[in-house]
Order: C-alpha cells, then sequence, then structure tokens
C-alpha cells in the first residue's frame, strides 16, 4: 500500500511539473533561480548575493531565497520589491546551539517546499554545510535539474560545528552539477585537486557597485568633519561579530595605537553574538570615547569614503566583498595574511601574520596612514573585473544557459 501511494505521488509530482513548465512557457516567465542562505541580514555573502540581483534583468532570472533563520533579514523588503520571494526552513543551528533532532523536521520541510514549488530550475547553494540534505531533495522532489554549489570560505569555524561542516561536505562533488568559489584558495578548501586541476571550478568574483566608491577629498573631509572626527585618523572595520572576524585582536590593536597616537578613532560597523562582549572589553580598556559601534548600516560605501585605513585581522577569508570595497573607495588596507592574498587588487593591501604583537600592528598602521596617498581607485577595481555589473551579467547568462540546456 505504501509502495502504490508512492508510485502515485511520483506520477502526481511528474504531472504537476509538467504543467507548471507549460504554463510558464506559454506565459514567458523568468528563469526561477534559488539561494540557500542563512538568511538575508547585511553580510559579505548576502550583500553580494544583492549587488548581482539589483543588476540582473529581472525579466529573464528572478531570485528566491531559502533562508535558516527566524528573522529574514534586512534585505528582505528590498527583495520583495524586487519580485523575490523568501521562504523560511526549520532552523538547525542558532548563535549558540544546533538542534541536531531537528533533521527529520528539516528533511520533510524540504522535500514539501521542493515539490510545492516547481517553479524553481535552478539552486544556488550558498549553504554547503547542509548541501548534502537540500540538493538530492531538490533533484528528487522538485523540478531542479542544476544545483550550485559555491564556496566563499577558506576554512571551517573551529570546533565541533566545524568537524561537522567538514563531514558534511565531502560528497558535495557527487551532489552539485556546478561549482563555484569566491578565490583560487576557496575553491581548494572545499574541493578535490581533481576536479580544481582540471579547471572545473568558475571562480566569482565578488563584484562591488564601483561607481558608488569614488574617492573625492573634499567629500571625504566633509564626511570626517559630520561625524564628528574632524583632523584625527579614522580607522574602520566592517563585519559580523563572530569569532572569525578577529574582533578581539582588532581592539587590542587599536588599544596599542591609542598610546602611539590619541588623535585615532575606531569604527566599527556590523552586529553579532559577540556585539556585548567586544563592547565590555572596551569598557575595561578605556577606550568607549575613542570606539564607535554604528551596529548594522546600509550606508556602507558612505562610512568607507569617511575612514582613513581598513583593519581587516580576521582568522581566515574567502575573499571578502568588503576588502573589494575599501579598495575601490580608495583606501589602504591592512589584513591579517590568513586573508587570500587574491583580495590585493589595487596594491593597496599591506598582509601582517597573527603571530606578530598588537604593538606591531600599531606600529605598521600608522606608517601607512602616514606614507599613503589616497587616489580614486574605481576604474582599477573594474578592470581587475571586479566591477559587479560585470559578474551580474556573466552569472545571468550562465543561467540562461543551464535552462536552454533543460529544455532541450
Amino acid at each position: 500500500m505504501v509502495r502504490l501511494f508512492y508510485l502515485w505521488f511520483q506520477e502526481i509530482s511528474k504531472g504537476k511539473i509538467k504543467v507548471e513548465k507549460m504554463l510558464k512557457e506559454t506565459k514567458n516567465e523568468p528563469v526561477h533561480v534559488l539561494h540557500v542562505v542563512g538568511n538575508m541580514g547585511i553580510g559579505g555573502i548576502e550583500t553580494l548575493i544583492m549587488n548581482i540581483y539589483r543588476n540582473i534583468d529581472r525579466s529573464k532570472v528572478q531570485f528566491d531565497f531559502l533562508i535558516h533563520n527566524p528573522t529574514e533579514g534586512e534585505y528582505a523588503d528590498e527583495i520583495k520589491r524586487m519580485g523575490g520571494k523568501i521562504y523560511r526552513m526549520p532552523v538547525l543551528r542558532d548563535k549558540t546551539h544546533t538542534y541536531y533532532w531537528r533533521y527529520f523536521e528539516y528533511k520533510r520541510a524540504l522535500k514539501r517546499f521542493f515539490f510545492e514549488h516547481p517553479e524553481i530550475e535552478i539552486v544556488h547553494g550558498h549553504m554547503t554545510n547542509t548541501a548534502a540534505i537540500y540538493m538530492p531533495i531538490a533533484k528528487k522532489y522538485g523540478n531542479v535539474k542544476y544545483c550550485i554549489a559555491h564556496s566563499h570560505q577558506t576554512e571551517a569555524t573551529p570546533g565541533l560545528s566545524g568537524f561537522v561542516t567538514n563531514i558534511l561536505q565531502r560528497n558535495l562533488e557527487k551532489l552539485a552539477t556546478d561549482y563555484f568559489a569566491c578565490s583560487e584558495e576557496a575553491a581548494k578548501w572545499i574541493y578535490s585537486p581533481e576536479v580544481v586541476e582540471a579547471g572545473r571550478v568558475k571562480v566569482i568574483h565578488n563584484g562591488a557597485d564601483v561607481e558608488k566608491y569614488h574617492y573625492d577629498k573634499e567629500e571625504h573631509d566633509r564626511l570626517k568633519s559630520e561625524m564628528g572626527h574632524a583632523g584625527k585618523i579614522v580607522i574602520g572595520n566592517v563585519a559580523r561579530f563572530k569569532k572569525q572576524k578577529n574582533h578581539t585582536f582588532l581592539i587590542d590593536i587599536f588599544a596599542e595605537i591609542q598610546k602611539l597616537n590619541k588623535q585615532t578613532v575606531l569604527i566599527l560597523v556590523g552586529q553579532g553574538e559577540l556585539e556585548e562582549e567586544m563592547k565590555k572589553k572596551v569598557s575595561r580598556l578605556g577606550l568607549e570615547d575613542c570606539v564607535e559601534f554604528l551596529g548594522a548600516r546600509s550606508d556602507v560605501p558612505t562610512l568607507l569614503k569617511s575612514f582613513d585605513l581598513f583593519l581587516l585581522p580576521s582568522l581566515f577569508e574567502g575573499l571578502p566583498l568588503v576588502g573589494i570595497e575599501a579598495q575601490a573607495a580608495g583606501l589602504p588596507m591592512v589584513a591579517s595574511d590568513t586573508v587570500t592574498p587574491e583580495t590585493d587588487i589595487t596594491g593597496n593591501v599591506t598582509f601582517l601574520s597573527l603571530d606578530l604583537p598588537a604593538e606591531e600592528w600599531a606600529r605598521k598602521i600608522l606608517n601607512v596612514c602616514s606614507d599613503f596617498e589616497r587616489v580614486d581607485m574605481t576604474e582599477a577595481v573594474r578592470n581587475a573585473g571586479y566591477d559587479i555589473k560585470q559578474t551580474a551579467q556573466w552569472l545571468q547568462d550562465f543561467y540562461l544557459e543551464k535552462t536552454m540546456n533543460m529544455n532541450k
């Protein structure tokens, strides 16, 4: 009886998909691409996706989003205005816990979702840690023929969570039909040497909307004055407050900078589980008057224009979009040597070892600030292939080519 019901379910599913495809061809609807993400808050991956979304032809390609968070995120309203849909899945992991017992609930929700949404033809997976669950279900229960795995990191978060992630990603190459990465290092981390050396991984540049980052000295001085920082050196960081971003060491560095030069300010942009802990650390060090926590912001291009140096001492990075944005704004950047060297597309990035003491970082940062002559770098970033318009056009063509092959 169960076997008969299963066969009936499959036939109904096939019939529904055929009807949906016929209706789609009649209505000339766009290709629907489902982006699988944690949420659509303001972060590097999310900002990249939104930059692409704003620059594609949405009459040809439409984005929908499968999120794994109780809240939709700051980009939700804009997504809906552009015609996208946001769908929530049961949360398997939050800031403090992993809910392994929700595994079967998660699988049931995925099966139901893909069965009910045959309009989705391509899955673009930015969450590679659960791809072993959602990719096979998408192919079996939906109308999905192409699953893209997209690597944005060079290593997993330390601890049990990272250990589990590495196990779950072992079969990724068998599940995905296409392999993307933000850098060569990110490709090497997640894909086998055979796949990388065969040239099967497409490196997708984390492009910025370079037109928003033009540097103009008068504008820079005006913005600093408006923020109350006239005559001071403004050091900035834009990142989520999580272990990977290494805010603890960043604040230690700034404490040493303050000892050397009192006319300095640290601006921290972002939110996250470690934000309150970092505020307490700043208070303990007596730096409340010269460290500003701005939270999540939608005016990052303007803030970058007001900075004098961008500081990124992360424990690891794939290829940080904010690093590209900082360079587009003409900023010098000091980063840890654990950030992929591909990040330096202008020659304005200085890499330092995390083994060096905070005092040495502080001296180097002040030397960079005193020696650097800032100019507009938007054309250099564009010529390096990091203009979002280039990335969006390439990706749009890729999606359309895939669906053309599928419908032959």
